[in-house]
């Protein structure tokens, strides 16, 4: 140690070169040659920040996607497809006092097509047989009620419900709501329904009020709930619902099965 310090006396000398000058410039250069590193750190901070928020910013999007998304829509169909909707056909059943050729009375005592007042049971039907003969003007048209035969438990028989898909059309089933060629059927026939309720709370809501205590409610939300994988209609086929979902049948049929046309109460 010794033989190091005098070593140093004798390299420095009575004028030490480790000057006042000589000490800021070893100094400057230290730090000029700390900067670079410093630059590349604060980059490699920033790119990995730049990363974590938009990693969060995507997951963001995606979520809000995700919860802003129609859960009644059909699995696969574009948001922006514009809703069907059937603006000349209403809920309200005209009535009539007097009958003309070809016309007739039907008299349908059923709650196939009950929207909660006796719909289309409450007085006989009048009703059009030669509405869809062949080659005629009129064609079958979504929301016309129409008379046709199906089969059930006890044989054939006919039967009313409503025009709710046409020939060639693609019809989906999706929690309740009807979708044709993937747009949401938007009218008051175009979802699952029950004596005037479209949904399970509605219903539980007319249920306690107007049921007896030995009914029931089982059933229910598997009609408001109602799923129907997709299916499409021959050129020559229609899709037919009764409005009352629980108790009105779905069936599909030939044009050419259709019976006669539904024109309202026939009321003496």
């Amino acid at each position: 140690m010794n033989k190091f310090k005098r070593d140093l006396d004798e390299f420095v000398g009575e004028s030490p070169r480790f000057k006042e000058p000589l000490k800021r410039k070893i100094l400057s250069d230290m730090k000029k040659g700390q900067r670079p590193a410093n630059r590349f750190a604060d980059m490699k901070y920033a790119a990995v920040l730049l990363l974590l928020l938009t990693v969060a910013t995507a997951f963001l999007v995606l979520n809000m996607s995700g919860n802003n998304a129609d859960p009644s829509g059909p699995a696969g169909s574009p948001d922006e497809l514009p809703a069907l909707t059937d603006l000349d056909t209403v809920a309200e059943i005209e009535s009539f006092t007097e009958i003309t050729e070809p016309q007739e009375v039907f008299d349908f005592r059923y709650d196939a097509m009950d929207r909660g007042n006796h719909d289309y049971s409450e007085y006989p039907l009048l009703i059009n047989p030669q509405a869809y003969p062949a080659n005629a003007a009129k064609e079958a048209t979504r929301g016309d009620v129409i008379v046709y035969e199906a089969e059930f438990f006890s044989g054939k028989s006919r039967t009313v419900g409503r025009i709710v898909a046409l020939p060639g059309e693609e019809v989906e089933v999706v929690d309740g709501q009807i979708f044709i060629n993937a747009q949401k059927l938007d009218t008051f026939y175009g979802r699952a329904h029950r004596v005037g309720t479209s949904s399970t709370e509605e219903y539980l809501e007319w249920f306690d009020a107007n049921s007896s205590p030995e009914s029931t409610t089982t059933g229910m939300e598997e009609i408001f709930q109602m799923d129907l994988a997709k299916f499409t209609l021959a050129d020559d086929e229609i899709y037919v619902v009764g409005d009352d979902w629980f108790r009105g049948s779905q069936h599909i049929i030939k044009v050419d099965d259709i019976k006669a046309e539904v024109l309202g109460y026939y009321v003496e």
